[in-house]
């Protein structure tokens, strides 16, 4: 396997309190993040949120609750908001910045403006893409004072066809990553053709772009949690983790601001504070993204 693409390093536990750096990105102006020294033997645990509602009234008090979870339990997680909800939500966006914006627990990326595909088949032309993701990108800039330098790649249901192997796979999805790296991207969804994108790191250096990180994605709980395809979602999750952590693999989480607000059994966000309660106690180090990028030598 290509060690430019996929040398693992591992890091050290996020100490509560740890000062916040500045995150130094033309594109990111005041981005911030705990330092993290290389550590032997360390499994990550990347949690994050799709943030992607779009009604104020339905989402009324979640963003309060994470930030309360959050800090209480010290749980880092990126929040990939989506453009069209800050619009929608624009004072609970603003408010949420507002209070986290200097705490290296939370980190606020972008999901498109109007949940586009990236990487399929079939779907919109790469203009209409860039189009999409410049306007979430401005009002990331309007609302937070910085563009955002991360995506996370929307699920589209199969209108936009089969998902593709990779950027690699085709001329427009080879157009598709340097359209994101033309706009300041710089972490996506591993996304490579041969490489498992639910649990390597690594970098797009292949097609031209060894300044992109790619992190792994998986287990969204639109299955586990909304639709409960396996059982119990609580003891499912903890099977993965398990098996992950037996496997000294990377553990990612995928949830969505609506699902763990709306789909969960209580709105005080307990299944949260149990998984990551759980995943510490296999030896998983919590983490944010941009903490992740911040470390190089994890996917470089």
């Amino acid at each position: 396997m290509n060690k430019n693409i996929n040398r693992r390093h591992f890091i050290k536990t996020i100490a509560a309190g740890a000062a916040a750096l500045t995150f130094s990105c033309d594109l990111r102006k005041q981005t911030s993040v705990t330092e993290l020294d290389p550590i032997i033997g360390k499994k990550l645990f990347l949690l994050r949120y799709d943030t992607e509602h779009e009604s104020p009234e339905k989402m009324a008090g979640f963003f309060e609750k994470a930030i309360e979870v959050h800090r209480k339990h010290q749980i880092p997680a990126t929040f990939f908001c989506k453009g069209r909800a800050i619009e929608k939500r624009k004072n609970q966006f603003a408010a949420f910045y507002q209070e986290i914006k200097n705490d290296p627990l939370f980190d606020i990326q972008d999901h498109s403006y109007s949940h586009i595909g990236i990487g399929y088949a079939k779907g919109k032309d790469v203009p209409t893409l860039k189009a999409d993701y410049e306007k979430s990108f401005a009002l990331h800039e309007q609302l937070f004072g910085a563009r955002p330098i991360g995506i996370s790649i929307c699920g589209t249901r199969g209108k936009d066809g089969p998902k593709l192997s990779g950027f690699d796979a085709t001329e427009k999805s080879r157009a598709e990553l340097d359209m994101l790296a033309s706009l300041g991207v710089r972490m996506v969804n591993s996304f490579l053709t041969g490489f498992d994108e639910t649990k390597v790191f690594l970098n797009y250096s292949s097609l031209g772009h060894p300044e992109i990180m790619g992190f792994p994605s998986a287990y969204s709980d639109t299955s586990w949690l909304h639709r409960r395809k396996f059982g119990d979602p609580i003891k499912y999750i903890f099977s993965q983790c398990e098996k992950r952590a037996q496997a000294n693999e990377h553990m990612p989480l995928m949830l969505h601001d609506w699902a763990a607000w709306t789909r969960a059994d209580d709105k005080e966000l307990t299944h949260v504070i149990k998984i990551t309660d759980f995943a510490r106690k296999l030896g998983y180090q919590l983490t944010t993204h941009v903490a992740c990028l911040k470390q190089k030598a994890l996917w470089a």
